[in-house]
């Protein structure tokens, strides 16, 4: 008797036409997820990624918008129906060169909150969300700025949290802070349906998203890791793929920190 069942209903990629996200949706239909939802802004991009899943016998829909406008999250719940979510991955976001403060916390913080408020009606039994927060998020950052991060959110935390995070640089590790913060709170609330939440932390992988983030820091950070390499997007979707699986079944409520060791090289646990 196989022990393992998978939960039923769709897998959700988010962000599935990046780097990290096209790797989710692809390593997802390899595990055995038939049926695929995958977000992002372009449509044309999608498709590219959903065609060679569909050569190989998987069953994708794609969704195209915003993820920060309320319409996006209605469209979403009529395309699942009735068929409920067994996985979902949200890779969606944005690095701090890539958006100004406020509008970084509307698309890490504020659609994550969305996010996790949607699918915490769609989930079913067994089912899992990881959610992708950042290595940036364990850096040491002042206690009072992190502590409204960490809290629980007002209804919309980009207009509530602004004034702590006025720069792309304090609004991207606080910001994903708060994705962490959320998995954990909401693990009991995901419990109660059989189901569970986790989130990620990458390090540096190597994606378009990365090579616009080379900083003096980052390569100093990066070259002192104890492994001293970028990541590759493989190696993450494979840690998300793992844990939206059977064989995670007991793993909820944590951060996964998927980052060379980065951390570790610079005494933060």
């Amino acid at each position: 008797m196989n022990e393992w069942v998978r939960a039923e209903g769709v897998a959700i990629v988010t962000g599935a036409a990046g780097g990290m996200g096209c790797e989710c949706a692809r390593l997802l239909a390899e595990d055995g997820w038939s049926e695929l939802v995958l977000c992002d802004l372009d449509e044309a991009r999608l498709e590219s990624v959903a065609a060679p899943l569909r050569e190989q016998g998987a069953h994708v829909e794609i969704l195209a918008g915003d993820i920060t406008e309320a319409a996006f999250w209605d469209r979403l719940v009529a395309l699942i129906g009735q068929r409920g979510v067994g996985a979902a991955v949200h890779t969606a976001g944005v690095s701090p060169g890539m958006a100004p403060a406020g509008r970084m916390l509307e698309i890490n913080l504020d659609a994550t909150v969305r996010l996790v408020e949607t699918l915490r009606a769609l989930m079913n039994a067994r089912g899992a969300v990881v959610l992708f927060a950042s290595l940036a998020s364990h850096l040491p950052f002042p206690e009072e700025a992190v502590a409204p991060f960490e809290g629980e959110l007002p209804e919309v935390p980009s207009q509530a949290l602004a004034a702590y995070a006025p720069t792309p640089e304090s609004a991207y590790p606080l910001s994903k802070r708060a994705v962490r913060a959320i998995a954990r709170r909401e693990a009991k609330n995901f419990g109660e349906r059989g189901a569970r939440i986790v989130s990620i932390s990458p390090g540096f992988i190597d994606t378009a998203m990365m090579a616009g983030e080379m900083s003096p820091m980052v390569t100093q950070m990066l070259e002192g890791a104890a492994l001293p390499r970028l990541g590759k997007p493989a190696e993450l979707a494979a840690v998300a793929t793992f844990l939206c699986s059977a064989r995670a079944g007991f793993i909820t409520g944590v951060d996964i920190k998927v980052e060379g060791g980065a951390l570790a090289a610079m005494g933060i646990a």
